[in-house]
Parts: structure tokens; C-alpha cells; sequence
């Protein structure tokens, strides 16, 4: 794809950016209404920032200009955030975390449920790619010293019997293929020594055209068909890479490379010019704005008879004086002057009158409160219109020759240079004139004690209030070490692990379509699979990815991730690691045992890993089995001492500060063996992994079985579906490694795949029993967030039946 194609993308997105603004600022513009007019507006918003982020990322992904770059990163970033924003703000509306997209929005913004699902940016890895692999082969290299290999295929071992048998068919195949060979020589003998009858007859000779072209009319037919169903979807093509797919691949790697160079032409530019323009301009300035400085402080003393002081350099210094308007020495005394008796008592009677009918209008106010929404402020929309007003002030409007040159431009350069050089030339004059300032204050002092005049001594400002709220600076018990040798200790001890590189698409599922139909029904939606990769995106993996909107977006320290055996656990906490190029910290209970012994040992481990975590962030510190340690009884069996933890985890939680790019994630087979409150105190989110939908396992089968190549129109894919419905997905697929033995690959061609094979293979496999799916459900309707939601149900219903009471009452 060419510059061309991009620019006009993003001139594209610049448009839907306008639209989404514009209907965001309506938003905020209603202030606090009825829940109901909320939701199809932040649905359409939510759906809005998704497309926008897709686009953008594409556009930042593929664009050449460094200087347009910025810009789009700054509306990536902004958009993510404000789309995180509006999740949680859908998250209050609906008091659950699963936000179901509105059907109707979705026909109207003429969106599939897949385009509505947001996706993971590729800066997060690509741009810190060096950094990752240095992480990885430093993991790798430090292991490799310590004698760890990574694990290697289990060798075959059989039994004396099992060897047995294999050498006993392969002989049987060996003397089959003889004796069918002699067979087929002493049939050719004997063919040569018939008597030739000559001539074939008008009979047999029309027999065998018949035959033949039947075949070809049969074969032509099958060959439309299978091309027609093809093109319809009915059937899907044989899974190969195609050559247009690795074409495209390959035209995008060229391009991110001549991205790297324009970058670095780019950068080279900017010292460049800033050195050249520092050498032509700096002295002039110095001496303009020293000149300007000096004419206004003598017209300022001949005006007042006193020297101005110059503001601090956060607080504008000389700048902000020029465009001050008098002293402002009433706003300062109006400010410090304090309330009179008189309006204290009259605010306190108008507090009071307004306690009594606060009191009076409770239940009203009750009611209309349940019912109100207001949507929370955000942090990210007006730095989104910003950039946005930015990129068509300076790039939608160029020339095309200027605007498809995609190196960067150097006018543009100069003036942002200039801009910096003179802030910096003026902050330097301007301590120069501060301390030119106190000698000719001391000077004028001087004179008019001289004179017989007392001079104010300038009073100090005295701080009211007591102290700020400052965090209490914990103290470094490694203060001498480094980095790397940090590092290197928790690999040692196997605290910080290596995992494989997993997309978050390769957790398989659907999404829930019956959703939007089963609320406007009134009744609750259950979620799929696929709700559960979006949940994980938007809680775990967009917030981390980026410093800026982990920073300002609402903060999510942790996350509990709970489900049966196989429902792919550790499968997304490995795709989390990998989408953000993370640090992964095993806290699970078994790999501590015998690691830093005692608690000297354990304050140091604590301390390890907040530290560790915060330098290399972004971190994901993992625990595995993450109830036992509020479990409240631990069987005799398990010497893992899983309650080693159970006073700190919520300490090593509540340090993750908004800034810290680290996120403490728990995988549990079983929450509800633990301590409730303890549980919820540590996990602000909880996620549990349903079974697995007819949806999620029929498309799983097929995107398989397809890739394995052994999808066929005799494989029955809906009766297969059915028969694995109580199986979780890694169950499923471990049965179909166990079926599609290399051996049976091969016969694929001659014996298609059936659905038998693979339910007698399940019957070997522990299905997911109904007491588990009772249990996890019943866990589930006591969570905080499910509780708060069934109380606001139970009021509402309460209020609804005491206004029909007094509706009845009063006819």
C-alpha cells in the first residue's frame, strides 16, 4: 500500500474523529439523567472509540512521516484512553463488567461484532522489540548457565509387548507387498500368452466413452461445486499461507524499516538544527529580551516607585508579567480575608434548612439517585480534539506535493527550536534580572534608611493546613546493586520466568449475540468466551501497554481470573505478557518453597519484587492457586505454606501506584474455598471464565480441524459440538492431539475424520461437573460487584411497590 493510501486514511479518520467528538461533548453536556438515555449513548461511543482505534493504529503502524507520527500517536493514546474511560463509565451504568454492545448501534454504525472488539495496538511490542528480545535472551542466557534447558519432546517409550506388535505389522506389510508383487508378475505372464482377438468392437468402444465422460461431466460438476460453496463461505479453502498475504507482509516490514530511518533522519535533524540555530540567534535574543526586561522594570518603578517581582519560573516568570493587569492585592486580601459572624450564622441556618429537606425528600431523592447517571470526567478528550485540530491546522489542508513527502519537514523544525531557545534564553535572563532585582531593592533600602524610613521587611509566607498527604518513601534494602544483578538473583531463584509468545486472538470464542436481545427482554445475559478475551483487553492489556494511559486512565491493580481445569488461565496470563512485552514474577505458593526462608527472607522478597517490577516495568506479577492463601484450612498433605503471603499480598497490591505499569493477576480452580473478604479485598476485578458455548466450541473445531486439514463434508461439526459441550476448550484439544497422530494425518486423504474418533477419545477426559458450574455460580452472585447490583435491583423493586401502595392509598 502506498503513502497515499495512508494519508487518505487517516484525512478519513480525522472526519470520524470530528463525528465521535462531537457526539462525546453531547454527553457531557446532559450532566446527570436517567441510566436508561445513557446507555445506547456510551454503547455508540464505546463502538465509535473501538473503530477509531483500529484505524489509528493502522495508520501509526504503516505512516512514514516522523512529524505526523507524533500526532497520531498522541490520538492513539488519547483514544485509548477515553475508551477505557467509557468502559468503566459502562461498568457503573450497568453495574457488571461485561458490557454487551447494542445491537442497534451496531446496524447503525454498519459494524460487525468482531470490528466492535477492541484491538491491541502493535506499538506497545514493536516499538520496544530491542528491548523485549534483549529481556528474553538475558532470561534465556542466565538459565542456560544454571543447566536449564528448555523442555524438549518426551522420547516414545514402549513396552516389550507394544514394541512387539509394531515389528509385527510392519513384517506382515513387508511380506503383503511381496506377495502381492509376485502376484501381479505371474498375472502379466499369463496376459501375454492369451491369443490376441483383434480388433475391438462399435460396442465396447461406445461402453468406454460413456463411462469416461460420465466421469468427466461428474468430475466438472463436483470441481463448480466445490468453487461455488467456496464462494459462498459454505466451505472453507485449504489452509495455506497465501502468496498476496506474504506480499502485504513484506511491503509492511520494508515500510517500518524506512520508518526507522526517517526517525532517525529525523532526530539527527533536530540537534542539528537546534545547535545551528542557538549559534545564529542566541545572543540577539539574550540581549532583546534583557533590553525589554530592563525598559519595563524602569517604567514599572517610575510608575509605582517600587521593583515587580518576577515570577517563578513554573509560575510564567517574566512572560506572565507583561500580561498581568494591576497588582492584585484585592484578590489576594479578599482571599485571605475571613467570614464574617454574620455570613457564618446565615450559612449555617441555610445548611440546616437544607438538612431538613434533604431529610423530607429522602425517598424521592433516593429513587431519582438509583435511577440518575453521570458520566465521569475525562482526562483524555480534550487532548483528543486537540491533536486533532492540530493535524488539520498543520497536515489535512497542505499542498499534496508537501503533504505526501514523507520525510520530515525542517521550516516546522526551526520553529518549534526557536520557541524552546527563547523559553530557555528568557528563564536565564530571567534569573539575571532576579538577582539584578534584590541588589537594586537592598540599594533602595539602603536609601531610605539613610532618609529616616523604616523598610517592610518582606513577610513570609506561612503554609496553612496541615501536611499534604505525601507517600511514605520506602526504604531501599539494595541500594548498592544493580539492575542486571537483580535480575539475574530472581531468574536464579525462578521467580521471574520465561513463557511462550501467545496472541490473545488465539483464546478462541465468541461472543455473546443473544445479549442485547435478553436485556431488552429483562433478562441477564451470560457471558462467552469471547467476552472474556474482551474483558481481559480492556482490564489488562490496554491499560498496561501504554505509560500515558496507565497513568491517567481509572487504575486496575489487580485482576482475579478464576475458571475449571483447561479453561485457558494461564493462557491469558501469558497473552498478557506477551501483547505488552512484560515481566513475568511467579508468586504461586509451590515455587516459593524453600526460597528466601524466614521473614528476613520474605521482607527481601517483597522488596525484590516491588523494585524489580517497577524498573522493568510493564510487569505482571502472576499467583497460581491464588485462594490458598486465605484458605482457612490447609490439608496436611500441602507443605507449599501457602499462607506465607496472606499479610502482604494486599501491601504489595495497594504500592502499585497509577504511575507503575504492573498488574498482580490470580488464577484460582476454586475461589470459594478462600476467605471471601480477604479475597475481594486483594482483587479490584474478577473474571470468570463460563463454560464454553455451543458458538465458542463449533468455531474452535473448525478453525482445528481446518488448519490440521482434516475438515470434511462427512465430519459432522454440529453433532461434534454437542458432544464436547461439558469439556473445556484445553480438554478439547488435548483429545485432538490425541487423535491426529502423525500416522492418522497421513490417512487423511483416504479415511476422513469422523466425529466418533474424538468422542471416544473424550471419554477418557474429566468433564466440567455440574456441582463445579453450581458452585462457581454461586461464588459468583456474592462477588462485591454482583451484590451491589442485586441490592440497587431489590431497592428499586422496594420503590416501585411503595409508589404503587401509595397510588392505590390515594385513589
Amino acid at each position: 500500500m502506498s503513502n497515499k493510501t495512508y494519508n487518505d486514511l487517516f484525512c478519513e479518520t480525522s472526519e470520524l474523529i470530528v463525528e465521535a467528538t462531537q457526539a462525546d461533548e453531547a454527553v457531557f453536556e446532559a450532566g446527570s439523567a436517567e441510566r436508561s438515555t445513557f446507555e445506547p449513548l456510551l454503547s455508540d461511543l464505546r463502538i465509535r472509540y473501538t473503530v477509531l482505534l483500529s484505524r489509528l493504529d493502522a495508520v501509526y503502524d504503516q505512516l512514514l512521516q516522523p512529524q505526523k507520527r507524533l500526532i497520531v500517536k498522541r490520538l492513539l493514546e488519547a483514544c485509548l484512553g477515553r475508551l477505557l474511560e467509557i468502559k468503566h463509565d459502562l461498568v457503573e451504568l450497568h453495574l457488571s463488567d461485561f458490557t454487551y454492545d447494542d445491537d442497534e448501534v451496531l446496524v447503525k454504525l454498519g459494524v460487525t461484532p468482531h470490528e466492535a472488539e477492541p484491538s491491541v495496538p502493535q506499538y506497545f511490542v514493536r516499538e520496544r522489540e530491542d528491548e523485549v528480545e534483549k529481556k528474553r535472551d538475558f532470561i534465556t542466557d542466565t538459565l542456560r548457565k544454571l543447566g536449564y534447558e528448555p523442555p524438549k519432546p518426551r522420547a516414545l517409550v514402549l513396552t516389550e509387548q507394544q514394541a512387539v506388535i509394531i515389528i509385527q505389522s510392519h513384517e506382515r506389510a513387508r511380506q503383503g507387498r511381496l506377495r502381492g508383487q509376485f502376484m501381479k508378475e505371474i498375472r502379466l505372464l499369463k496376459e501375454k500368452g492369451r491369443d490376441q482377438k483383434g480388433e475391438m468392437s462399435a460396442a465396447a468402444a461406445t461402453a468406454i466413452q460413456r463411462v469416461w465422460r460420465g466421469y468427466l461431466a461428474r468430475r466438472d460438476t463436483k470441481r463448480r461445486k466445490h468453487e461455488e460453496q467456496l464462494l459462498i463461505g459454505m466451505k472453507l479453502a485449504p489452509y495455506t499461507e497465501s502468496e498476496e498475504i506474504k506480499k502485504a507482509e513484506e511491503v509492511k516490514e520494508f515500510r517500518r524499516k524506512v520508518q526507522k530511518e526517517y526517525e532517525q533522519e529525523y532526530q539527527e535533524s533536530l540537534e542539528k538544527i537546534e545547535q545551528q540555530l542557538r549559534a545564529q540567534h542566541g545572543v540577539k535574543i539574550n540581549e532583546r529580551i534583557g533590553d525589554e526586561l530592563r525598559r519595563w522594570i524602569s517604567e514599572y518603578f517610575e510608575r509605582t516607585g517600587k521593583f515587580p517581582d518576577l515570577p517563578s519560573e513554573d509560575g510564567g516568570g517574566s512572560r506572565a508579567m507583561f500580561s498581568r493587569q494591576g497588582t492584585g492585592m484585592d484578590s489576594e486580601l479578599s482571599k485571605s480575608s475571613p467570614v464574617s459572624s454574620k455570613d457564618s450564622k446565615k450559612s449555617k441556618e441555610s445548611k440546616d434548612k437544607k438538612n431538613n429537606k434533604v431529610e423530607d425528600n429522602k425517598n424521592k431523592d433516593e429513587a431519582e439517585d438509583l435511577k440518575s447517571f453521570k458520566c465521569s470526567t475525562s482526562a483524555f478528550l480534550k487532548d483528543f480534539v486537540n491533536a486533532n485540530e492540530e493535524y488539520e491546522d498543520i497536515w489535512k489542508y497542505r499542498d499534496d506535493e508537501v503533504k505526501h513527502d514523507e520525510k520530515c519537514d525542517k521550516d516546522m523544525i526551526e520553529r518549534e527550536k526557536m520557541i524552546k531557545i527563547e523559553q530557555e534564553i528568557r528563564n536565564i535572563v530571567d534569573d539575571m534580572m532576579r538577582s539584578e532585582l534584590e541588589l537594586l531593592q537592598a540599594a533602595l533600602d539602603r536609601d531610605r534608611a539613610h532618609k529616616g524610613k523604616k523598610s517592610k521587611k518582606p513577610q513570609k509566607k506561612v503554609r496553612r493546613g496541615g501536611k499534604k498527604g505525601k507517600k511514605k518513601k520506602e526504604k531501599d534494602l539494595t541500594p548498592d546493586r544493580t539492575t542486571e544483578s537483580l535480575f539475574e538473583e530472581l531468574i536464579t531463584n525462578g521467580i521471574i520466568r520465561p513463557y511462550p509468545i501467545v496472541k490473545i486472538d488465539d483464546f478462541i470464542g465468541e461472543k455473546s449475540f443473544v445479549a442485547s436481545q435478553w436485556k431488552s427482554e429483562g433478562r441477564d445475559p451470560e457471558p462467552c468466551l469471547g467476552d472474556i478475551r474482551q474483558l481481559v483487553k480492556e482490564y489488562c492489556i490496554l491499560p498496561l501497554g501504554s505509560e500515558h494511559v496507565r497513568t491517567n486512565s481509572p487504575l486496575v491493580r489487580s485482576v482475579l481470573i478464576s475458571g475449571p481445569a483447561g479453561s485457558g488461565k494461564k493462557m491469558l496470563v501469558q497473552a498478557i505478557c506477551s501483547e505488552t512485552g512484560a515481566t513475568l514474577f511467579d508468586l504461586t505458593p509451590a515455587n516459593l518453597v524453600g526460597k528466601y526462608p524466614g521473614k528476613s527472607g520474605l521482607i527481601m522478597l517483597i522488596h525484590l519484587i516491588m523494585k524489580v517490577s517497577r524498573l522493568l516495568q510493564p510487569s505482571v506479577i502472576w499467583m497460581n492457586d491464588a485462594e490458598k492463601p486465605f484458605v482457612k484450612k490447609i490439608p496436611k498433605t500441602d507443605k507449599t505454606d501457602p499462607k506465607r503471603l496472606k499479610k502482604d499480598l494486599v501491601k504489595i497490591i495497594k504500592g502499585i501506584c497509577p504511575e507503575d505499569r504492573v498488574l498482580f493477576v490470580g488464577t484460582s480452580r476454586t475461589p470459594w474455598e478462600a476467605e471471601q473478604k480477604l479475597l475481594f479485598q486483594c482483587y479490584s476485578k474478577l473474571i470468570q471464565i463460563p463454560r464454553a458455548d455451543y458458538g465458542s466450541i463449533s468455531l474452535m473445531w473448525r478453525i482445528k480441524l481446518h488448519r490440521a486439514g482434516a475438515l470434511s463434508p462427512k465430519l459432522e461439526l454440529s453433532c461434534l459440538s454437542r458432544v464436547s459441550d461439558s469439556y473445556t476448550i484445553g480438554t478439547l484439544l488435548a483429545a485432538l492431539d490425541a487423535v491426529l497422530t502423525t500416522k492418522r494425518r497421513l490417512q487423511l486423504r483416504v479415511r476422513a475424520f469422523t466425529a466418533q474418533e474424538v468422542a471416544v477419545q473424550l471419554s477418557s477426559f474429566e468433564p466440567v461437573y455440574v456441582e463445579h458450574d453450581m458452585a462457581a455460580e454461586s461464588w459468583w452472585s456474592k462477588t462485591p460487584m454482583e451484590r451491589r447490583r442485586q441490592r440497587v435491583m431489590q431497592r428499586l423493586l422496594e420503590l416501585e411497590q411503595e409508589n404503587e401502595e401509595r397510588a392505590a392509598a390515594g385513589k
